[in-house]
């Protein structure tokens, strides 16, 4: 007897369903695709499609679309370059735009959703979001070079907007919304950094400089299942082979201010 799984579009918004996704629901997704299943049937598109036909033309997907890359290279880690490219690479590499930036370390389902002829995608150069739906537009635009996961970014919108927090599969440590919380905290060892990426300005590639959080999702995994012992205000269950969650952004990112101001020292 076999062991594998296989899933469908049908089976994945079943799973939604259960879930609690309904229809005109704005959510925002953090996905593992190999741990769901052995075999989607359509891979990442079925995931997608699911996502879609889940919220309905009402509702709103948005997912990470994170480019590192693009970004100032004396901070880069994984690997690190050796200090005399830093100047060729602010030199050289290419500006970000849109619709063409890679993708990158977010997982395979958002690479593939940033490049949907009917997806849109906010302008920062290295915290970029992509977004589906009725409240695509809203979410992506106003967001500020400067603090990527701040006030005028995707996150915040979402945050005010009662966006929902969808894990397929995805570990903890990925729970991008804690970045908000992170900007919104006062902890002893917060602190700016000076960033920078290349962009177009008028049509010109220009490598330009800003500030930003000197962001940590080490603790993520920490405050997320934290937040799951002490709040009765998610839901859960099981699509595929993949544990599956539903979180309130909004009392999730309050819950991450408080958890950082008391346990961040």
């Amino acid at each position: 007897m076999h062991t594998q799984t296989l899933l469908t579009v049908d089976d994945i918004i079943q799973g939604l369903r259960n879930l609690g996704v309904t229809d005109g629901d704005n959510i925002f997704v953090h996905s593992a695709m190999s741990q769901m299943a052995e075999y989607i049937c359509g891979a990442e598109l079925a995931i997608i499609q699911a996502l879609c036909k889940a919220v309905g033309s009402t509702g709103t997907v948005v997912m990470p679309s994170q480019s590192s890359v693009y970004s100032e290279p004396a901070y880069w880690q994984h690997p690190p370059v050796p200090q005399e490219w830093w100047q060729t690479i602010r030199d050289t590499m290419p500006a970000y735009t849109p619709a063409t930036a890679p993708v990158g370390g977010v997982g395979r389902v958002p690479a593939v959703f940033a490049k949907q002829p009917d997806v849109v995608r906010s302008n920062h150069p290295s915290g970029s979001f992509a977004a589906w739906g009725k409240n695509a537009h809203n979410v992506i635009s106003n967001h500020s070079i400067e603090y990527s996961f701040g006030e005028q970014s995707p996150l915040a919108t979402m945050y005010n907007s009662g966006f929902g927090i969808v894990f397929l599969g995805a570990p903890f440590e990925s729970n991008t919304s804690l970045h908000l919380a992170e900007i919104r905290a006062t902890y002893p060892d917060k602190k700016s950094i000076r960033q920078g990426a290349p962009i177009l300005a008028n049509g010109n590639r220009e490598w330009v400089e800003f500030d930003d959080l000197d962001y940590d999702s080490d603790d993520f995994d920490t405050i997320t299942n934290a937040y799951v012992q002490a709040n009765n205000t998610h839901s859960a269950v099981q699509i595929g082979k993949a544990n599956c969650w539903l979180f309130p952004m909004h009392t999730m990112v309050d819950f991450g201010i408080q958890w950082m101001e008391q346990n961040r020292v």
